[in-house]
Formats: structure tokens, sequence, C-alpha cells
């Protein structure tokens, strides 16, 4: 019998999906990007066309009737026949572009029927009167039934006019998206110290529970008044999780000066627990700085080992130029062996 390969083996994360899709829509292809809720689907599409400058027309299925694809029966009384009336918001080349992506959101929780209507869509880029542009590609984004979305089985015929692409959550990817975009570093570092909690499905009926983009959205408020603070986390995480992100922040606020450790590194006191070490690292690595690394380094030193690497490594994949600090090329020549391993690793 011939072996298959599970959907776990084939799934990828978040920044190689984006990489395949638009490998796949370069090649002409119209693709299906499965993941579950929250892990960055959507976002990688409109990453997409902001990148290559074209235009994403958003069409939400699952608040859609055949109609609304296919269009409108119009009489034409000269000729006796019927007509249909496009839809208005399919890519028109002379108002969107000659090229750009038509993102079929959410499509497999679309009724049947409309599902039904799409398909010539998917294969043949032409819906009844209708023809998609030539150089458009139609791009469709859902979760899994596994995943208890309302997300129903895609019809075999439509599954097999299209790419597919499976994502996984990623904690390396959206650390180095959110570094990128703005998320407070307490948040990061707390990810990175819990990478389990990036993305956790609901047990039962659970409306708030972490994901990438609930994670991100809870990071809006760790400015807030430290009474509100928690429960807005828990608004958009759940109770539990928001309750260990507020214990880890106010580790990290109740965490001796960074500015002291930098400016007396062999004599500022070492954090006992893991997580004050994680934070205090993360927090020595985002102030780094060509004038301060030597200091940063001789503190870094009296830590850990795992947190030692981890303080180095972020602080110079944040900042290349750290790298020719000679505090560095010092510090790599007495620790090459560390380097080394993890590298390897």
């Amino acid at each position: 019998m011939q072996a298959t390969t599970s959907l776990q083996e084939r799934e990828v994360d978040i920044a190689t999906a984006a990489i395949r899709l638009e490998m796949a829509t370069d090649a002409g292809d119209n693709v299906f990007i499965w993941g579950k809720p929250g892990i960055g689907k959507t976002d990688i599409v409109h990453q997409l066309g902001k990148k290559r400058n074209r235009k994403v027309i958003i069409f939400h299925t699952n608040l859609r009737e055949p109609v609304d694809l296919r269009g409108i029966p119009v009489p034409d009384l000269k000729t006796g026949k019927t007509r249909w009336l496009v839809p208005d918001e399919l890519p028109q080349i002379d108002r969107d572009g000659e090229e750009g992506y038509f993102f079929l959101d959410e499509w497999n929780t679309a009724p049947q029927q409309t599902m039904a209507a799409s398909f010539s869509l998917a294969q043949d880029n032409r819906i009844g009167d209708y023809r998609l542009p030539p150089k458009w590609r139609v791009i469709g984004a859902g979760n899994r039934v596994i995943d208890r979305a309302a997300a129903q089985r895609m019809p075999t015929p439509l599954r097999n006019k299209l790419s597919h692409i499976f994502v996984a959550p990623d904690v390396d990817a959206w650390v180095k998206w959110a570094k990128a975009n703005g998320v407070p570093q307490q948040v990061i570092a707390f990810i990175q110290f819990r990478p389990d909690l990036l993305h956790r499905m609901p047990n039962g009926d659970e409306n708030a529970w972490p994901s990438p983009r609930s994670i991100t959205r809870a990071g809006k408020y760790i400015d807030i008044a430290k009474e509100h603070r928690q429960a807005m986390f828990a608004m958009n995480i759940g109770d539990d999780v928001a309750g260990e992100l507020e214990g880890f922040v106010r580790l990290y606020e109740s965490i001796v000066s960074l500015d002291a450790i930098i400016a007396d590194p062999k004599n500022a006191k070492l954090p006992d627990a893991a997580d004050i070490r994680y934070a205090v690292a993360v927090g020595l690595a985002r102030k780094a700085t060509r004038q301060n690394f030597g200091k940063i380094i001789q503190y870094a030193d009296r830590l850990p080992r795992e947190s030692k690497m981890m303080l180095i490594h972020e602080a110079t994949a944040r900042d290349e130029d750290l790298k020719n600090v000679k505090a560095y090329s010092d510090w790599a020549v007495a620790n090459g062996d560390l380097i080394y391993q993890s590298n390897a690793a």
C-alpha cells in the first residue's frame, strides 16, 4: 500500500507559507491557505499585495449568497435571452489594475451553493459572463474541520482545482514579525519564555484564547492602568493566560534597573528566578548599542549558559553591527564552543 503524507508533515511556518504563496501565484496558480484561527493567514495575503504593489480585494464568502458571485440575471428583450449582471466588486482592470489578488476569506465556511458557484472561478478564472483579468489570482483561506471553526468539508472537485498550503503556528516567525511591528517587548519576551502559549485552541466554548492575533491585540494594553490591565488581557486571551502574562509583566517591571546593570555589570545583582532572568536578558538585548555592548557582555558572562547565549543572540540578531565591537570579538573567541553548539542546535 502506498504511504500517505500526514497533514502535520506538510505544515509550514507562516514565513515559509508567504514565500510559497508568492511562488504559486507567480506561476499562475490559485491557492488555498489552511490553518488554525488567528495565525496570520490573512496577513500574508495583504503583505504579498503590499510587496508586489498589487491590490487585494477581500470577498467574505461566509456572508454571501451565490448571486453575489454569479451575478443577477437580466432579460434582454431585444434578443429574448438572459444576461448576467456582473457584481461590481469583482476585479476590473480599469479600476483595480492589471494585476492583483481576489481573496476569498473563510472560503470553506460559505454555504455549499456559494462554494459551488466559485468552482469555475477557481479553475477557469471565470464565472458566468465574468472573466477574471489574466494577471489576477484567486487566493482562499480557511480553517480545517478539526479546528472547530465552523468550517465544512470543501467539495473534492474544488479542492482539486487549487494549490494548497498548510500553515502551523511558529514562535520564531511571530517574534520576528512582532519585533518589526511594534509589539511591546514584554509580550515578546513572555511568548519566548512560554512558546506553548502562542496558540492554544479552546477546550470548550471559550470566547477568548491565545493565538498570534489575540496575543498581539492584548499587547496594546501593556501601558494602561494596572487595575484594568489583566482584565483587558483576559478579554483577548482568556483568564488563565492573562494571569500568566500579567504576572510576567509585573516581574518585568520589578526587576533591577537595566541602566543600573549596564552602569555596574560586575556587581549588579543576578536574578534568581528563570522568568526574571529571561526578562532581564531580553531587556538588555533591546538596549544594546556599540557603546554599551561591552558592559552588557560582562554582565551576560555572569548568567547561566542558556540566558547568556540568548542575550547575546538577541542583541546581535537585532543589530548585526554589534558583532563588530571588539568586546564581542573577544567574547566570541573565548566562547567559540558555545556558539558552535548553539548553531548546531
